[in-house]
């Protein structure tokens, strides 16, 4: 499980709080207008890290030119790969640009790296996905975790196994769902709902986090739910450790 969107809550004060990181996504569209030097921290202190493109904040009112942002977007990339940067996501913008445009983009970023992660959505057709998870063997390819978006519950197993079977794993965008991650062994999913006590004002036992909160104690907090984000990413990292190769031997 990859924490996301802790470049968007933390400061340098409070990342000095945290701990060694395991796993986090960050955004390039956050790269862009945040501090870099706290990013690049971020970066270099995380165990693993995957990296969105931002297409999705795109999608909710923003203007952008598409073709000049994945060019900067596949410039970043080849400036600063690493080797625990363990994939790029593509510009999966298919609703609004349409899938051929898409894919004209996921050329730009493939001519610098071979890293890039393709985004499956229910318009592509379910050929689509199995096309991609052949032409994408050993690689990581995406769905989405979002409830009623592309794939309904009971699905995605039947996703899973079919990438599996092409030695594909699978990266479930925005999967919080305890139910799914119950049930599902994803081999990678994200999750942002680790710092919703920010978001929406409460933690447990009652604390409510203000918005004018001294920078001290909204920093303690910080380090507190990041914390717990981090217990959570060993639980399911200890439940499912073997279940992929168990699989595979036909157990």
């Amino acid at each position: 499980m990859f924490l996301a969107s802790l470049g968007s809550t933390i400061n340098m004060d409070s990342l000095k709080l945290l701990p060694k990181m395991k796993w986090n996504l960050m955004s390039y569209y956050y790269f862009r207008l945040k501090n870099k030097e706290l990013y690049n921290k971020i970066i270099n202190t995380s165990e693993l890290i995957m990296v969105d493109s931002g297409a999705h904040s795109f999608q909710k009112g923003k203007k952008v030119d598409w073709l000049e942002y994945t060019k900067e977007y596949a410039a970043w990339i080849k400036g600063n790969d690493s080797d625990h940067i363990i994939g790029f996501f593509e510009m999966d913008a298919d609703n609004v640009l349409g899938y051929e445009k898409v894919l004209e983009l996921r050329k730009i970023l493939q001519k610098n790296s071979d890293k890039i992660i393709p985004v499956w959505h229910k318009g592509r057709g379910v050929q689509d996905y199995k096309k991609m998870c052949k032409e994408y063997k050993g690689k990581i390819v995406a769905v989405s975790g979002f409830r009623n978006e592309d794939i309904s519950d009971h699905q995605y197993e039947m996703f899973l196994n079919t990438a599996w079977d092409n030695g594909c794993r699978v990266h479930c965008l925005g999967m919080t769902r305890i139910k799914i991650l119950n049930k599902i062994p994803f081999d990678y999913v994200d999750s942002s709902s680790w710092n919703s006590p920010l978001r929406y004002g409460r933690y447990k036992d009652n604390l409510k986090v203000k918005k004018g909160m001294d920078f001290n104690d909204r920093n303690k907090v910080l380090n507190i739910i990041y914390r717990e984000g981090m217990k959570k990413q060993s639980y399911y990292e200890a439940k499912w450790k073997n279940y992929e190769n168990e699989y595979k031997r036909g157990l």
